[in-house]
């Protein structure tokens, strides 16, 4: 039977034991919080995270200190083989995908069912015309049991003669799977992801009508099978199917939504693909299952997942699985040009799209169980929380175009644009694009947030949503674009005053508080660096004054250079040029003291000595007068 994925320590005290990847996505670091916590110095916070989908398992380094490397390669985004020794930071654990022999796949073995007792592998019949002289009786023996399987299995026109009756396969009309859905005909229509081995199997034990059903055989284990891919268009699709477990299997569908542009274009600027699953059933009878979905634009593929896992032994059955596009659809909630578009029955994903084109796409709570959102408007938008309450972390998918320019972050320290990866603490607000594709995520309270550009040039992002909070996704920023123009309006007015300081500190003011504006936003930046520029260059060439007053004992010098820092750190006043300035203004009061103190010392001297030299040529009056001199400068006057 099929295995999970799973990890398995190589090194260290947990050297041998394993652990099962569960989830669709699955992160590993040294943080209580994550899926599976590794307490050790070399690895980070939220060191890697693996994500696990219809085409197996991808590794993803989360911008680690230390890195990871697969099979001895340093590793940033890549797709995991079957096996793979990975080493995140210095501790080394084996991946392995389930395929191998604890993980195989359900066979066709005769034994697996009735149906199954009229054929023979091939190579099985060789062996047999090879050895065995009683082929022949036992061709008749297994057509035999093949007529008297016929006869008992449910068949449409067997009526109620001789087996049971079976209950007709129904139609649904506008059906995207069209003949595949009720498995009445065998075919590749439904397989296994990329290269994992097959979990489930068409039986007739797991039929719910017609002849056949799919079965998954579990036994600590988990599996996908998904539809071949299907073209959809914009608007409502509805899911259904009939499911059935028994033991410890459950089992639950999901609606996989792409672009034919993503996967062919790299550079177009499509939304990633996303994932809405419904709920797990565990139900031991047969029961109607039902996931609706809203298609936004952009997307115009779709695959259809089927999903069960056993914790223990179990099965889970599915049958009469049909697609069907129920219209265009209206969005959960306008909002002039833009569109909150949702998926999940109840809502548990959302997607922001702006007239034609997707901004942000599967804002989800990660969790294993789909988790119902709650959407309201908003003055400026609309209010997302989580319906139960409850705390829990939720990601998003920022559109290539939108995240071109990076992402700013705005908290009580001020605002940040980050152009790479990052995770930053007490975040108020995320500022994303700009001008009329503008959005901003604001927060209820500060939170924790990470975000991690892809390499198709979008972002995905994780905020940890406390119990009871909620995101605004913004998109009117009328009053905000007003404040800025004022803060710009006051900015320029005080530098043409002469009061650069305060022009300095305005500009700032609109950076960290109203960066809603590209253009203004870009001149407080080039205002703010020229303005400080002058600052430093003015600062220097006072320096240079005050090195040379010093050299040539220039008491004037310094008091041009004393007078100059002062009229510099008014023009600067509250900001870090003004306190250069102020520190320079007392230096050189310093100084200028010191050198004062020491011309007046030199002058007494140089007084003394013509005095005594007047009295050895016997001038009493000329003498007398210097005496008046010394006396008033040993006074203390200047």
């Amino acid at each position: 039977m099929l295995s999970e994925p799973t990890l398995r320590f190589m090194s260290g005290d947990r050297a041998g034991e394993s652990v099962p990847l569960t989830g669709p996505t699955f992160t590993i670091g040294r943080r209580p919080g994550n899926s599976l916590q590794i307490n050790d110095a070399s690895i980070s916070g939220r060191h890697a995270e693996l994500t696990i989908d219809d085409l197996g398992v991808s590794l993803r380094d989360l911008s680690s200190t230390n890195g990871t490397k697969v099979d001895g390669v340093p590793a940033m985004d890549e797709r995991l083989g079957s096996t793979a020794l990975i080493r995140f930071g210095s501790v080394e654990v084996r991946f392995e995908d389930g395929s191998g022999p604890a993980g195989a796949a359900v066979s066709g073995a005769l034994e697996g069912s009735a149906a199954d007792m009229g054929q023979i592998a091939s190579d099985r019949l060789d062996r047999s015309n090879k050895g065995s002289k009683l082929l022949p009786l036992l061709v008749l023996l297994m057509g035999a049991g093949a007529a008297a399987t016929w006869y008992f299995l449910p068949s449409e026109d067997q009526g109620t003669g001789g087996g049971r009756k079976t209950t007709a396969v129904v139609d649904v009309p506008g059906n995207l799977l069209e003949g595949s859905y009720s498995f009445e005909a065998a075919g590749e229509d439904w397989a296994p992801p990329g290269e994992t081995p097959a979990v489930f199997s068409r039986t007739t034990g797991a039929r719910h009508s017609g002849r056949w059903g799919m079965r998954a055989e579990l036994e600590d284990g988990s599996g996908v099978h998904q539809s071949q891919l299907l073209k959809v268009t914009e608007g409502d699709l509805v899911l259904r199917s009939n499911l059935r477990v028994s033991g410890a299997g459950k089992v639950r569908m999901g609606l996989h939504l792409n672009s034919r542009s993503y996967e062919t274009d790299p550079t177009s600027n499509a939304p990633a693909p996303m994932t809405i699953w419904g709920d797990w059933c565990a139900a031991l009878d047969w029961f109607d299952a039902k996931l609706s979905a809203q298609v936004p634009p952009t997307y115009d593929r779709a695959r259809v997942l089927l999903e069960a896992r056993a914790t223990g032994s179990g099965t889970a059955d599915v049958d009469n699985v049909s697609l069907v596009a129920d219209g265009r659809g209206q969005p959960l909630l306008p909002m002039d040009t833009f569109a909150l578009i949702g998926g999940g029955e109840p809502v548990s994903h959302v997607t922001l799209v702006n007239v034609q084109e997707v901004l942000l796409s599967g804002l989800m709570v990660e969790s294993d169980q789909p988790r119902a959102l709650s959407v309201e408007s908003h003055p400026k938008g609309c209010r997302v929380s989580i319906t139960d309450g409850q705390s829990g972390r939720v990601s998003l998918r920022v559109a290539p175009e939108l995240a071109s320019t990076g992402l700013r972050i705005l908290a009580d320290s001020g605002s940040r644009r980050h152009p790479t990866a990052f995770e930053e603490s007490l975040v108020n607000s995320v500022l994303i694009g700009t001008g009329l594709k503008m959005v901003a995520l604001d927060f209820s309270a500060a939170l924790n947030v990470e975000g991690v550009p892809s390499s198709r040039g979008g972002w995905r992002l994780s905020l940890d949503l406390p119990a009871n909070g909620s995101v605004v996704l913004q998109v009117g920023f009328r009053e905000e674009l007003a404040a800025a123009l004022e803060l710009a309006s006051r900015a320029r007015q005080a530098g043409r005053a002469g009061s650069l300081g305060e022009a300095i500190q305005l500009w700032q003011e609109l950076l960290d508080a109203h960066p809603f504006d590209v253009q203004v936003t870009t001149e407080a930046q080039a205002a703010i660096a020229s303005l400080v520029h002058g600052a430093r260059m003015e600062l220097g060439l006072l320096e240079k004054d005050v090195e040379r007053a010093r050299f040539f004992r220039l008491s004037e010098g310094y008091r041009e250079a004393l007078d100059a820092a002062d009229r510099l750190a008014a023009r600067y006043q509250g900001t870090d040029s003004a306190s250069q300035a102020k520190q320079l203004v007392a230096s050189i009061g310093e100084e200028l003291d010191i050198l004062i103190g020491e011309l007046e010392q030199y002058e007494i001297q140089r007084l003394e000595a013509i005095r005594e030299a007047l009295l050895a040529r016997d001038s009493q009056l000329l003498a007398q007068a210097i005496s008046r001199m010394l006396q008033v400068k040993r006074g203390g006057g200047r």
